[in-house]
């Protein structure tokens, strides 16, 4: 806002006027009988499910500030598939307007599932602390070995410092959009070549001297040696271009898409009318839904064996140990190594598989 403004000075206001005027025109005091509603709710959810898992932050006044909660199945399956997560704060869709927060991974059919969900009065590095403690509490002492997030500062401060181990890449997504903002006139001049030269330093490379040749022939070409945000965005390189994370596991990945899916499958289950209460039985009528389609694929898979495409001794294996999804990428892979040269230029021969 100084930005737009020319000068703080000239904002007309103090940082503490920000926050009270975010306060009330949020409205995110939560009204005395949602709180007892909200409590109710989780206490009834504790009673079907022992395993379910809740924590709330109040405030001075104690009133309730933050909600993180999880059930024993989400518990579980983070067990089996929280290795890579995705996590974001972009979806906004009840009548309070607090972000609701969602831990997503992917399970073995390849399929988005919710790990917890929290919804949070604002997103602070305190807050974000907060919710990352509550969730590895929750988890039991387990963190995701990555986990993939938008740009948010505060959100990288609290992952810095709760989780220091865990690799946090960038959403390549958003670092597209950001370019297209930050280098807009770019884009305008050098129409589609710049925006190859770039995707190329995002994806290509598999050597990390490629990549920086190939960063440093883009600033030459198009004269953006002192350009500020792509200085700042080569500082952070490790964090999204994909030359450095080859090594990591991260089910495939590379932006938040996952979770931003899952908000465009809540928004017919939760919307703006809804009060806190009822978000929460929204909620759960999603995750049944995901649940029930997660049931579908696995009542076809132990119907049926997925079908070979060719026959070989490998793919024969496969079919006995993979299910539908994970075969037909492992025969796709496959197709593109025997269609691939070797080093030595000679075609690798299906009788060696």
């Amino acid at each position: 806002m100084a930005k737009e403004a020319g000068r703080i000075q000239h904002l007309g206001f103090t940082h503490i006027d920000l926050k009270n005027y975010l306060r009330t025109k949020r409205t995110l005091e939560i009204k005395q009988g949602d709180s007892g509603g909200v409590l109710q709710y989780l206490q009834r959810m504790i009673s079907e499910d022992p395993h379910f898992y809740y924590a709330i932050q109040l405030d001075v006044e104690d009133l309730i500030t933050n909600m993180f909660w999880t059930d024993g199945r989400m518990i579980q399956d983070f067990g089996h598939f929280g290795d890579a997560v995705c996590f974001d704060t972009t979806y906004r869709r009840h009548r309070d307007g607090r972000p609701i927060a969602l831990f997503v991974g992917v399970n073995h059919h390849k399929q988005a599932i919710v790990f917890g969900a929290a919804s949070l009065y604002d997103e602070t590095i305190e807050t974000f602390e907060w919710l990352f403690d509550v969730f590895e509490d929750a988890m039991m002492g387990k963190r995701p070995k990555t986990i993939l997030t938008d740009q948010d500062q505060a959100m990288s401060a609290a992952l810095a410092s709760k989780w220091p181990s865990t690799y946090h890449p960038l959403c390549v997504w958003h670092i597209f959009q950001n370019a297209a903002i930050h280098l807009s006139n770019v884009f305008a001049s050098f129409k589609n070549t710049f925006a190859a030269y770039f995707s190329r330093c995002v994806y290509d490379f598999e050597e990390e001297s490629e990549f920086l040749d190939a960063w440093n022939e883009m600033l030459e070409k198009y004269n953006l040696q002192d350009n500020q945000w792509l200085k700042r965005m080569f500082s952070l390189r490790e964090n999204w271009a994909l030359v450095y994370g080859r090594n990591t596991f991260c089910v495939d990945m590379v932006s938040t898409q996952r979770s931003e899916c899952m908000n465009v499958v809540g928004k017919h289950y939760v919307n703006y009318k809804n009060n806190i209460v009822e978000v929460f039985h929204h909620f759960q009528m999603l995750i049944d839904d995901r649940r029930e389609k997660e049931s579908a694929e696995d009542f076809k898979n132990a119907q049926s064996s997925p079908i070979m495409t060719f026959p070989l001794e490998i793919l024969k294996h496969a079919v006995a140990v993979y299910i539908h999804k994970i075969f037909a990428l492992f025969s796709e892979e496959l197709r593109k190594a025997i269609e691939s040269k070797s080093e030595g230029g000679s075609q690798l021969e299906t009788s060696d598989i």
